[in-house]
């Protein structure tokens, strides 16, 4: 009860400090009424008003003075808070002096007091009302933006991009909200903006400009404000940045804004994502929203770094029930606690089960009754998978046949199966189970109402377990990062845009296809190494030494997206998005046999069978003429 009453004392103290503010303002409106009305009689008459119209003007004030003030309540000049008035404010002020003008005419008119009025009152009176009222309220602002802009402690900071992002960066540095930063100067590259200033700040040069102005203004960080900025655009800004050694920060990408507006607040650290994934991807929302609107949507691995981007984004397109499927527990309650507090009107099921467990998958299946299945389970460490080869098999093959059955006889309606590119020419257990996996899916879309496909992409950096992750703790461990050959590159894509691309292409998918991401150009893992040292503030090899540890068992110097030998790639209406289409056709009879000879396997823990019956087929990829 204490606390009620406390809470209540409270509000009524807020409210008679709001009733306060809100009375003197408004005995100030009706100072500058009266002042602007008799300053307007004073004008007309060269400042000698005679009696007969100094009397109307008496005459009338009262009546001015009860429709002003009722028009400016009616158009809401006392509910902004004017210490942050904008030209939504101007226009309600013009609003209500030009509205209450138009009635206090007719008023007077149907008064019968027109007659010997000034006609030209009304308009000096409205100009000189629209000025007074107007600028006593914007004063407010600017008073507190002066006083709030006095010289601070915060560092000397110069800010890439005069765009509306930098723009609305600069404004918020200047207004006073975060002490943390003093913007001495802007950076941009149209060479028209040069010299010109945005709220008193000068635009002092392009990208190239960065290290120079830096050393001569003692700049101590650099904010990149540019949202829309490329890949590419945001490399070079970063080695401008680096050279220049001042310290230095970003906003998110464009993708990354919800709301499409920034702040201060979001500055963040420079992460290796931006130099991978800046470039906005073109994704057909209105298609995607048709897929997934209303639907019952399943994905296993639901706690997984891809399984929770996919919950993340498809419970954007308002599905009617989402429901999360791992192993995990942890795992599956923190995607569950996200997705429940980002979505609270979303029905979020959290299903902890096993997709090996064929009776509890089947259970779930009969009691849900999952439409759209994104099937993303799936052991996926390389070295890992090479010391624990049945259980590699027996999760990412037989578990995936588990779903995929059941998906069958329950009618789903479309099954997206996660693959990778080590599916291309497997030279390890992961890889094979993963070929498999795409195999067995392509022979279950041939006869069967189910639509299955297969989305094929690379590495994902930042996920669990990802060689990002790994570099950055050795750098925060003072090294030394561990890469495994100088010359090895991989395929690398951020886990948001790598699930654009796979809801894009279930949206597109028929039945039948292996999808493929363009991940552009491969990465060499010994740049990204020295890269993300350098984002440290580091040099390599001075501060952080690089040790060459040599491949380990079953992994590649090299990945591929395809095999050149036996698959050609077709394009799709979307750029980014390829479909893989094989060459010869391939034993569905052999890859169904296989499975069965490794579920005899997996059951007697017969490993050296396993090695056996893998490399033999790996070999053929169930090819035939």
């Amino acid at each position: 009860m204490n606390s009620l009453g406390s809470k209540i004392n409270q509000k009524l103290k807020k409210f008679d400090a709001s009733r306060k503010k809100t009375l003197i303002v408004m005995a100030i409106d009706i100072l500058l009424i009266i002042f602007c009305y008799v300053l307007a009689f004073a004008l007309r008459f060269e400042l000698n008003i005679p009696l007969q119209y100094f009397m109307i003007m008496l005459k009338t004030l009262p009546l001015i003075l009860l429709i002003r003030i009722l028009f400016f309540r009616v158009f809401g000049l006392y509910k902004g808070m004017w210490r942050f008035a904008s030209t939504e404010d101007l226009v309600a002020i013009l609003k209500a002096v030009s509205t209450s003008s138009v009635l206090i005419v007719l008023s007077l008119y149907l008064a019968n007091q027109f007659q010997g009025y000034p006609r030209s009152i009304f308009f000096i009176d409205w100009m000189l009302l629209v000025i007074c009222v107007g600028g006593f309220r914007f004063s407010i602002r600017f008073s507190r933006e002066l006083f709030s802009n006095s010289p601070k402690a915060g560092k000397r900071t110069l800010i890439v991009g005069a765009g509306s992002a930098g723009e609305a960066i600069l404004r918020e540095m200047l207004k006073g909200r975060n002490g943390s930063y003093t913007p001495i100067g802007l950076i941009d590259d149209n060479p028209l903006k040069k010299g010109l200033k945005v709220h008193g700040v000068k635009v002092m040069g392009n990208r190239e400009d960065i290290t120079e102005i830096v050393r001569y203004y003692n700049i101590e960080e650099i904010i990149i404000s540019i949202p829309s900025a490329s890949r590419d655009q945001i490399r070079e800004i970063v080695d401008f940045c680096i050279e220049s050694g001042a310290q230095f920060k970003t906003i998110p990408a464009l993708g990354e804004i919800i709301d499409g507006k920034v702040s201060v607040n979001q500055i963040r650290e420079v992460q290796m994502e931006d130099l991978l994934g800046r470039e906005p991807l073109e994704t057909d929302l209105k298609k995607i929203k048709h897929e997934f609107s209303g639907k019952r949507v399943l994905v296993t691995g639901g706690g997984g770094s891809i399984g929770r981007e996919l919950c993340r984004q498809i419970s954007q397109f308002e599905p009617e029930k989402l429901l999360l499927f791992d192993h995990g527990e942890n795992s599956i309650f923190y995607t569950h606690r996200e997705i429940h507090k980002n979505f609270p009107s979303l029905e979020c099921v959290p299903l902890v089960a096993d997709v090996c467990d064929r009776k509890t998958t089947q259970r779930i299946f009969e009691h849900y009754k999952p439409q759209v299945i994104f099937h993303a389970a799936a052991h996926k460490h390389v070295p890992l998978m090479e010391v624990n080869a049945l259980e590699a098999f027996r999760n990412n093959v037989l578990g995936t046949k588990n779903v995929a059955d059941l998906s069958i006889e329950n009618k789903v309606e479309k099954f997206v199966f996660i693959s990778t590119d080590k599916a291309v020419k497997p030279g390890n257990l992961m890889g094979a189970t993963k070929r498999l996996g795409e195999l067995y899916i392509a022979g279950l879309a041939r006869a069967n109402s189910t639509k299955f496909m297969s989305v094929r992409f690379g590495n994902v950096i930042g996920s669990t377990g990802s060689v990002a992750r790994l570099f950055k703790e050795q750098i925060k461990q003072g090294g030394p990062i561990t890469v495994t050959h100088k010359d090895a590159s991989r395929f690398l894509m951020t886990i948001p845009e790598a699930v654009q691309l796979i809801l894009q292409s279930a949206s597109m998918g028929q039945g039948g296809e292996i999808f493929v991401l363009d991940m552009g150009e491969p990465i060499k893992i010994m740049e990204l190494a020295r890269t993300m040292i350098r984002l440290s503030g580091l040099e390599p090899e001075e501060d952080i030494p690089i040790k060459i540890t040599g491949l380990r068992a079953g992994e590649k110097l090299h990945e591929e997206l395809y095999n050149e030998e036996m698959e050609s790639m077709k394009k799709t209406s979307h750029r980014k998005i390829l479909v893989v289409e094989n060459k010869n056709h391939f034993n569905y009879g052999l890859v169904i046999d296989t499975i069965g000879d490794l579920e005899s396997i997996v059951k007697y823990m017969d490993e050296k069978r396993l090695i056996s019956t893998y490399q033999r087929f790996i070999q053929s990829d169930f090819a035939t003429a």
